[in-house]
């Protein structure tokens, strides 16, 4: 259905809802009709409401303690979203199980406009509150829902356009939203099916941290597809009961429900669970083929109790027991800007130096960060934190931890910061040039005497762990602007390392086959115009951006080991058309001897495509809308 036409449909919709006070039926989705008529139902006001009030800090600091697991978990996801649709008007927010906001992360702009309605950290979003929106209505409904602009039921929540999919638990309860909202004129083609397969990755990344003690099996039709977004999840006790399945584990047995009952082993596979160990423990590191007691043929990896398990972007290479520094080798992928990086790391492993790595958004500097800690050999945690997007007010308790007590009426325990969560390993210090000036004074404090202080506290305890720092701007100019303190970016600045942007790199395809692998296990094909395309994209949001291009592309290829122009997502060849469109005009000595052979060109296409807008538009590099104004301009019949 055209924009426009389904714009007048919406107008019509509400001009009815207000007149009637009623929702109309078979003009709107239905999951956006039921949520009018569930608002409507409970008297919420469809008129301009007044500001909803955020949770106090000590609250907000309780509840996101309470969702620690989910928060640590999302971050990574969260990271990788917001990378895709950096600078496009969006931002990203995750929620609790009640849809109270707990972190954010957007464009600066876009935010100072959401705050105005309160969609912000600390602000509840459940559909009783604000009625039909994403996160609340995705609540409700327990499915990922898309909102766009005049279908929130508030009317001054009406320059939204929201995509939301809930997060579901081991035991199939919904314990977050993850929401990517922006404004109602930004193309939102491709944006839910973003946002759902990266909540289905928190839910895979929270599988993985749950049961540590327990049998997680991972598996597919498919052995390559082990490891990726679209592998089946099952944890088992020893004795064989099923603890908790996964999404895409429930469509491969064949069950329909979230919270199955305890089954045992035997009842939805073929054989004992003891017999599959057995053969599990033989086959490694390989995956070992099973049945299912519908007689679907599946492969398995095996994950038993306490054994180290491989993160789902592991490489086959990260995941050897080839020396520490390998990490370190698998980031030099010819490009001779990185081998520098690389090289220059290397020189100063093991001797105590604090690092400074400066790239823009996207570059891997968190990925080089630990790649270093590996390297160290140091035996505690690799700790991240991101200044940028942490809340001002909270980012102090992050850090330095709090004592019980340290907030009033704060009933929980005390809580260790980052920095003492690092203790003996590498903290990583992500945008430090966005850290509040007061807290770099205390971050000083802590370098110089190598112990801490929480808050509240008042003993002193002592750490020792490596200090990477990164940021995305040239650190010094936020010195001479009196933002950051010179006394800390000299105590911090051991060495500085620069990772190139992506559209300097000479590495591209070694790249795209290295993040292909990584994703799907197994050697993917590019056709020749997609590399083509991918060669031309000038790639702002760097690495990124281009991982989650092709998790995008990958998630709409059928045969799963070609992937043609027709498979990248929207949003990127609108920009690849831009960029045409941009380019300076023909001079006017050789305009008509261009304009003929554009003529060809588009012709051409579009008789390869057999008249296909869409198909020419991505064998030519840019948008649909971009080919139309071409063939107006140029009359082409």
């Amino acid at each position: 259905m055209p924009r426009s036409t389904y714009l007048d449909r919406i107008k019509n919709a509400r001009t009815l809802l207000s007149d009637q006070g009623k929702a109309p039926s078979g003009m709107l989705p239905e999951p956006i009709e039921r949520s009018w008529s569930r608002c409507l139902d409970s008297g919420l006001s469809l008129e301009l409401r007044p500001s909803l009030e955020p949770l106090a800090q000590q609250a907000l600091l309780e509840l996101r303690e309470q969702n620690s697991r989910l928060l640590h978990q999302a971050m990574p996801e969260m990271e990788n979203l917001y990378s895709q649709i950096a600078g496009t008007h969006n931002m990203v927010m995750l929620t609790d199980a009640g849809g109270t906001i707990l972190h954010a992360m957007g464009d600066a702009d876009f935010t100072n406009r959401a705050q105005r309605v309160a969609l912000q950290p600390g602000v509840s979003w459940s559909e009783k509150n604000t009625g039909t929106n994403a996160i609340g209505t995705a609540l409700v409904e327990q499915t990922p829902i898309f909102v766009a602009g005049k279908e929130h039921y508030v009317e001054q929540n009406g320059f939204l356009n929201c995509s939301a999919a809930p997060i579901f638990g081991a035991h199939g309860e919904v314990i977050g939203v993850l929401d990517v909202s922006g404004d109602y004129r930004q193309p939102q083609a491709h944006t839910l099916a973003l946002v759902r397969m990266s909540a289905q990755m928190i839910e895979n990344r929270l599988f993985s941290v749950e049961f540590p003690h327990d049998i997680t099996l991972r598996f597919h039709s498919r052995p390559e597809f082990i490891g990726t977004l679209w592998e089946g999840i099952a944890v088992f006790q020893p004795d064989g009961q099923l603890l908790a399945l996964n999404r895409s584990a429930m469509f491969l047995l064949g069950l329909d429900e979230p919270g199955q009952p305890a089954k045992p082993f035997d009842s939805l596979f073929e054989g004992s669970l003891a017999t599959l160990l057995d053969a599990a423990q033989r086959s490694q590191p390989q995956s070992t083929p099973c049945t299912t007691r519908t007689g679907q043929r599946l492969f398995v990896r095996v994950n038993a109790g306490l054994a180290a398990s491989v993160p789902r972007h592991a490489t086959a290479a990260e995941a050897s027991d080839s020396p520490a520094s390998a990490k370190l080798d698998l980031l030099d992928t010819g490009d001779s800007l990185m081998h520098k990086a690389v090289l220059s790391v290397r020189k100063v492993l093991g001797r105590d130096i604090p690092i400074i790595i400066e790239g823009e958004t996207g570059t891997g500097k968190e990925l080089l960060a630990k790649a270093i800690h590996v390297a160290q050999g140091r035996k505690g945690q690799f700790v991240a934190i991101n200044c940028a997007s942490i809340p001002e007010g909270l980012i102090e308790a992050e850090l330095f931890g709090y004592e019980d007590g340290a907030f009033t009426g704060a009933r929980r325990r005390g809580a260790s910061g980052k920095l003492l969560q690092a203790n003996g390993g590498t903290l990583f210090l992500d945008e430090i040039g966005e850290m509040p000036l007061h807290l770099q004074a205390r971050l000083l404090r802590v370098l110089q005497e190598r112990e801490i202080v929480p808050l509240g506290g008042s003993k002193g305890i002592a750490v020792d762990f490596a200090l990477i720092s990164a940021t995305n701007r040239k650190l010094f100019e936020r010195v001479e602007q009196g933002l950051f303190r010179e006394d800390l970016y000299y105590r911090i600045n051991g060495l500085r390392v620069s990772l190139p942007p992506l559209r300097q790199r000479s590495d591209l395809e070694v790249l795209i086959a290295q993040i292909l692998r990584e994703e799907t296990g197994h050697a993917i094909t590019l056709h020749a115009e997609t590399l083509q395309l991918l060669r031309r994209h000038p790639w702002r949001g760097n690495i990124r951006q281009l991982r989650n291009v092709l998790r995008a592309a990958l998630a709409f290829v059928e045969d799963g080991h070609l992937i043609e122009p027709q498979h990248l997502p929207e949003d990127f060849m609108e920009e690849l058309g831009k960029i045409s469109a941009s380019l300076p005009p023909a001079s006017p000595a050789n305009a008509p001897e261009r304009a003929s052979s554009e003529i060809a060109t588009i012709r051409e296409a579009l008789r390869a495509h057999g008249g296909n807008m869409t198909a020419a538009a991505r064998h030519l590099g840019i948008g649909r809308a971009t080919l139309y104004r071409r063939i107006k301009r140029l009359n082409i019949r």
